[in-house]
């Protein structure tokens, strides 16, 4: 779940400026649905490809800045969370459809609701050949409870009440209440296991750029400046050969400039990048020297919302939140703001959440998603404004100024809101000022709501409404509760059949669209560039999770 207010400050990943025209997003609806861009392959594959050969180095871009810390845990954003993966691995592996498979751990079973147990592989290493040990793991997966680690992970934790070795090669997670979900934190960074001694021996300066960093990954660090380069190298002791990497180097930058990112794509300096900025398309549609590929919808579990601040201001009652959710054409700016890269949301557990799901279960969450989609009526959206007597009611968003994008995006929310009678304000602030806003209430004080990128790292229905549905919620910013959704949360979570979580997870998401704490926009499609000589990377936003890197390789 989000964490952070870095990762959740980023406008569309990198500070890129989008060129694109407010056409047809005047908030009146557009009438059509939009197309996915037209790319050099548009697809709804879970990968690019599958890699046959090896290559001697690949240079991938590491997102819109270098890692703050190479600690697994210590920041939960795009860049450590696309890299560290392929380091620090996780307790289990995450395929690209979020789908588990065992890893350092060979085997797991949930005995019941709250003890889940793992045997690890006898054949697990770390990269100095010491051997993978139930003290290791108990040992990593502690450091997520302990506050002078200070996880970015930790709120997954708050149902573990015991971490143990439970036998020389087994380890035990206690929960204080039945959860079936848990299990999925230890496919991503909050399961990553690190060498005990290694960590110890290192104190402060573990994860620092000097440091040493000793986990049990395909790659380990062979260089990093802390600022324009990472370089990992393969590992050739891997433990695990039938997922050892093909590439030799894999070289991560970090370019902050849009024009020099476009530019190192298409003259072939940067060999692969994930999650685009919209304002490349236009560009590597017409280059020769790779591939870009676009996910289908719910290729990702990002989401753009408009995250309702404060529940005492001019978004305070619901039907004005109903209202200006009536009015938003969000089709209208899927087609024209995001090119046509990402898709209306209409809420905010969207079909990323439920897509990879088992037929019978994915068909209770999408009749239930179905219900909720709306064509924009700026008519009945000011009826409703007029009802609750907030007409010429001021309502004030923020937003990040670092990057178009989203200032585009606030315009047509002040259009729109304007349009059905409400004043509409927005703001820009810088990137520093809008990061306080996740984290201060008082930064909070003066806006009604804010604009935000947000995403988990797997797809859960009910765990997207957990975290800010309910009051334990840690992205619940303007203090929100709902007995429905609390209750229904709950009996989601504690329950291993699939088909009833679904049932409790759409009770949770139908009370929450009507009461709007947060207002979704649109979700964002997969993007991926890879140049003709590298492919094998995932076309999900599993790549936030697990060691993609492995599988990059020539054609």
């Amino acid at each position: 779940m989000n964490r952070i207010p870095a990762r959740l400050a980023v406008p569309l990943a990198v500070t890129a400026a989008a060129s694109l025209a407010l056409s047809g997003c005047s908030g009146k609806s557009s009438g059509t649905k939009q197309a996915a861009p037209s790319a050099n392959i548009s697809t709804n594959e879970l990968t690019t490809g599958t890699a046959t050969g090896p290559l001697d180095a690949v240079t991938w871009s590491g997102d819109y800045r270098a890692p703050y810390s190479l600690d697994p845990l210590k920041t939960a954003d795009y860049p450590e969370e696309t890299i560290l993966g392929n380091v620090c691995e996780p307790l289990l592996r995450t395929n690209p459809d979020y789908s588990l498979a065992p890893g350092l751990a060979k085997s797991w079973q949930q005995v019941d609701g709250t003890h889940i147990v793992f045997d690890l592989d006898p054949s697990a290493h770390f990269s100095d050949g010491k051997p993978v040990t139930a003290d290791d793991v108990v040992f990593s997966l502690k450091r997520n409870l302990d506050p002078n680690v200070a996880s970015n992970y930790a709120d997954s934790y708050n149902q573990v009440t015991d971490i143990g070795a439970t036998g020389p090669s087994q380890v035990t997670i206690t929960l204080s209440q039945p959860n079936y979900v848990f299990i999925h934190n230890m496919g991503i960074l909050a399961g990553a296991i690190v060498e005990k001694a290694n960590t110890v021996a290192a104190g402060q300066n573990f994860g620092s750029a000097t440091g040493k960093l000793v986990c049990s990954g395909p790659f380990t660090v062979e260089s990093f400046d802390g600022t324009n380069s990472l370089v990992l190298k393969k590992d050739p002791n891997y433990w695990d050969p039938t997922h050892a990497a093909k590439v030799g180097k894999l070289t991560f930058t970090f370019p902050q400039d849009p024009q020099s990112f476009s530019n190192g794509l298409t003259q072939g300096t940067i060999e692969g990048a994930f999650d685009l900025p919209v304002n490349v398309v236009p560009t590597l549609q017409k280059a020769t020297n790779g591939k870009l590929y676009v996910g289908g919808e719910g290729s990702t579990t990002q989401n753009v919302d408009l995250i309702v601040s404060k529940l005492d201001g001019g978004l305070k009652d619901p039907a004005v939140r109903q209202a200006l959710s009536l009015a938003i054409d969000r089709a209208g700016i899927a087609g024209s703001i995001f090119a046509g890269a990402a898709d209306p949301l209409y809420a905010v557990a969207g079909p990323g959440f439920f897509d990879t799901q088992p037929d019978p279960v994915k068909a209770v969450y999408q009749a239930a998603y179905d219900k909720l989609k709306v064509t924009p009526d700026l008519k009945k959206a000011a009826d409703l404004v007029n009802q609750a007597g907030a007409k010429s009611k001021t309502v004030t968003v923020a937003y990040s100024a670092d990057g178009s994008t989203f200032a585009q995006l606030a315009q047509v929310l002040q259009q729109t809101g304007n349009a059905i009678g409400l004043t509409m304000k927005i703001v820009a602030l810088p990137p520093q000022q809008y990061g306080n806003l996740f984290t201060d209430p008082k930064a909070r004080a003066d806006y009604d709501g804010f604009l935000t990128l947000n995403y988990l790292e797997f797809p859960d229905v009910s765990t997207m409404y957990a975290s800010y549905a309910t009051k334990s919620g840690v992205q619940n910013f303007n203090g929100y509760e709902n007995a429905t959704v609390e209750s229904a949360v709950q009996k989601a979570q504690g329950t291993d059949d699939l088909i009833q979580r679904a049932n409790f997870a759409v009770q949770a998401q139908a009370q929450a669209m009507q009461d709007l704490p947060w207002i979704p926009i649109v979700a964002p499609r997969a993007l991926v560039w890879q140049n003709t000589k590298v492919t094998g990377a995932p076309l999900t936003f599993s790549y936030m999770s697990y060691a993609w890197g492995a599988a990059v390789g020539a054609p």
